[in-house]
């Protein structure tokens, strides 16, 4: 096969920690023509020091503003067919590239994604958090219609005419991702790996899932309810984990009033904690695993909790 010449779009704020290893990771690849950019988000730390080092092998400068913003920068600047994303918390694979490519196999195929694992020098909080997300990639369908920027390809020419929509703060993707695929495909290519440090402190992982949470409203009001619960990537158990705890959680306050609907209180948080419970098991192989799985998906919910009205209220005064 012919590889075309790609782009490679790396974004980056304060990376000091894993950005050597991820650009490294795409100097190495096997692909023969690529052009790698990267743009820090004014980073306070050493990551410009880091990216001069790297002379002309590759291609940076400095933009503040969101993510969503930065992608349209290198959208209306790049000169190739092809783009691909990651971020500088990621490690390629070598073949990455490659695989990403040779899932264009038609006409119809407007982008690829592809498989997120683990590093094996992480710690046991990133390393749980990677597992339990490795499950649900396992999972996903030939064809998807979002998928996270750090394993993702795209058509340029579409994309183009797609954009990022830079009202979003977070989860710019899967809005991209849902209008993308009204053009197109987007093909899920398990062979295309990149190595994920996840969140490593608990604080990190809450702004992270609070920040998952409060988008969920925006991504409702530009009308993609149908597919935002319960899909491949955000599972049902999730929703109902939130659903249940917000059950459990009003009834207590009724009960305060009207202490017959005490007992709705105790049924809806016998439920929550029967399914976190029951997940934690799902992906333990010991005891000590099993206290951390629940921290994880106790902390996600709760975060979710103060999430989503945050989003309500983000939304309600940017209409616009």
């Amino acid at each position: 096969m012919k590889y075309p010449k790609a782009t490679i779009f790396v974004p980056v704020k304060n990376g000091e920690r894993t950005l050597k290893k991820c650009i490294d990771s795409l100097l190495n690849l096997d692909y023969p023509k690529k052009e790698i950019w990267v743009i820090d988000n004014m980073s306070t730390d050493t990551t410009p020091k880091i990216l001069k080092s790297y002379g002309k092998k590759i291609k940076w400068r400095r933009m503040s503003g969101r993510v969503s913003k930065m992608h349209n920068y290198i959208l209306r600047n790049v000169k190739t067919k092809f783009l691909a994303y990651t971020n500088a918390d990621c490690i390629v694979k070598k073949n990455w590239l490659k695989k990403l490519i040779e899932g264009f196999d038609s006409d119809d195929i407007v982008a690829t994604a592809g498989f997120f694992g683990t590093p094996k020098d992480v710690d046991k909080l990133q390393l749980l958090i990677g597992r339990e997300m490795e499950e649900r990639f396992k999972k996903f369908p030939k064809y998807i219609r979002r998928a996270p920027d750090a394993n993702l390809c795209v058509r340029v020419d579409i994309a183009k005419k797609v954009k990022f929509n830079e009202n979003f703060f977070w989860s710019w993707e899967s809005d991209f991702g849902y209008r993308l695929t009204k053009k197109g495909k987007m093909k899920y290519i398990p062979e295309a790996i990149i190595y994920h440090y996840h969140r490593s402190t608990w604080r990190g992982f809450f702004k992270q899932q609070y920040n998952n949470g409060k988008a969920t409203p925006l991504l409702f009001l530009t009308k993609k309810k149908e597919k935002i619960v319960g899909d491949y990537i955000s599972t049902s158990s999730m929703g109902l984990r939130l659903f249940l705890f917000y059950l459990f959680i009003g009834f207590l306050l009724v009960g305060l009033f009207f202490k017959q609907t005490l007992f709705l209180f105790s049924l809806f948080l016998g439920l929550f904690l029967f399914l976190i419970i029951k997940d934690s098991i799902k992906f333990s192989n010991n005891f000590s695993e099993f206290v951390y799985y629940v921290g994880i998906f106790f902390t996600r919910t709760i975060a979710w909790v103060f999430g989503v009205p945050s989003g309500i209220i983000y939304v309600i005064f940017n209409k616009n």
